[in-house]
């Protein structure tokens, strides 16, 4: 009996790249999958801000509502948000009999529903904010389709995800193994950097730009895919400026003066790639101060004002820089005296330096212009309640320099028992 044809079956060199792309993916996406779930189960852990509230506001008006309109529904968020934090942290205390949730709720908003601003409608407050339009943009589809709370928290895990995405396609790139790279990704969700970029604010979209100007960076300092590096640089660098270009002044200004110290310290970097990354990123430095003289924009001037007369309620200072520069030492006293208490943070960046030092080819260069970035920003605005949010690139080396440890690790050890295996086989015969 005739055997019926069979269909030929597809070489094995067409089936492979994409299975072999599927598993490349598995492992990265299935952290994301876990860190959601662990996020979703945080419950009122997660809330709005007050920066959260004025973001929303900016986004409902993007969607078309008015002032009033989204002023209103930006409040009825926050206020809800807040109460159920409240809620859940008197249910922890051993005398609480009842929830006085839905009377905070009502007061909140009784207190706000007619004001301008949950804060202040000072003009000069409310143009900081007006200004940095790039993260209530991205937000807006998301409370369009999902509300306020529900679209604000689903974006937050999405920025969360992109950077940790980034995180593990960066080190890839930089020549770790698959591993290593998701050690660097995990580091990044577990650490600071995964939960501020999870909040309803600007941090996480303006991480995810600054890993993307990192990736574009390290290809050009290690010359390659020019195009596609030079690309990469740009359209973050841009994205960035308009989520909050005084952060982006600093971070460029920084990595200019990194790039050029590569330069001059080290060989390896002394071509067209390097002095193009270092062009890009003087060109943002550039531009944003231009920008910010020619349009206007918010100075530090403004900002120191507003840190030293409490947004604006009280008389301005007539030195905001002499204070500043009081008030940052003592800050940076306590911040160095939190961390000899408990120095977690200062062991784990010592470790990160050296393997960036020894093994990162340029890596080690772009995160320590990074942490600087966010020391500086700390620098600028030295309280201990906001400290942790505005100096979160701080932890970047640590992020980007364990996963050299790793790899290290897991690069040598089988090489090691290779040898160990043929030196016995011979030691038999």
């Amino acid at each position: 009996m005739p055997v019926a044809p069979t269909a030929p079956k597809a070489p094995a060199e067409a089936q492979t790249p994409a299975r072999v792309l599927r598993h490349r993916a598995a492992l990265p996406l299935l952290v994301c999958v876990l860190y959601a779930m662990l996020q979703l189960a945080a419950g009122p852990q997660w809330t709005l801000f007050p920066d959260s509230y004025r973001y929303a506001r900016a986004a409902e008006q993007y969607l078309g509502a008015s002032r009033e309109e989204a002023h209103g529904t930006a409040l009825a968020a926050y206020c809800a948000s807040r109460a159920a934090r409240t809620a859940h942290e008197e249910r922890l205390q051993p005398l609480t009999r009842r929830s006085e949730r839905a009377i905070e709720q009502r007061e909140c908003l009784d207190r706000w529903a007619d004001a301008p601003d949950i804060t202040t409608g000072d003009s000069r407050y409310q143009a900081i904010f007006s200004t940095r339009p790039g993260y209530p943009l991205l937000a807006a589809p998301f409370v369009g389709a999902f509300g306020v709370l529900t679209g604000m928290r689903l974006l937050g895990l999405v920025t969360a995800a992109a950077g940790s995405l980034l995180v593990f396609g960066l080190l890839r790139g930089a020549g770790l193994g698959r591993r290593a790279a998701v050690v660097g990704q995990v580091a990044f969700l577990a650490t600071p950097l995964g939960w501020w970029s999870a909040q309803a604010l600007g941090e996480g979209l303006f991480t995810v730009c600054t890993l993307g100007v990192l990736w574009g960076g390290l290809l050009l300092i290690r010359n390659r895919q020019l195009p596609t590096a030079v690309a990469i640089t740009v359209v973050s660098y841009a994205t960035a400026a308009i989520t909050r270009y005084s952060s982006v002044l600093v971070l460029a200004a920084l990595l200019t003066a990194a790039t050029v110290g590569a330069l001059f310290v080290s060989g390896r970097p002394r071509h067209r790639g390097t002095v193009v990354f270092a062009g890009l990123s003087a060109a943002a430095a550039g531009a944003v101060a231009v920008a910010m003289r020619v349009l206007g924009l918010p100075s530090s001037q403004i900002t120191l004002q507003d840190t030293f007369t409490r947004h604006f309620t009280a008389p301005e200072v007539s030195d905001p820089w002499g204070a500043l520069l009081g008030l940052a030492a003592g800050f940076w006293r306590h911040w160095f005296a939190e961390q000899a208490a408990l120095p977690y943070f200062l062991l784990l960046t010592a470790l990160a330096a050296w393997a960036l030092a020894t093994y990162g080819d340029g890596l080690g260069w772009l995160a320590l212009a990074t942490a600087l970035t966010g020391a500086c920003l700390v620098t600028a605005h030295p309280l201990v309640q906001e400290a942790d949010r505005l100096g979160v690139l701080m932890w970047m080396p640590v992020v980007l320099g364990l996963p050299l440890i790793v790899e290290r690790h897991w690069a040598i050890r089988p090489v090691r028992e290779l040898e160990i295996r043929r030196a016995g086989a011979s030691d038999s015969r």
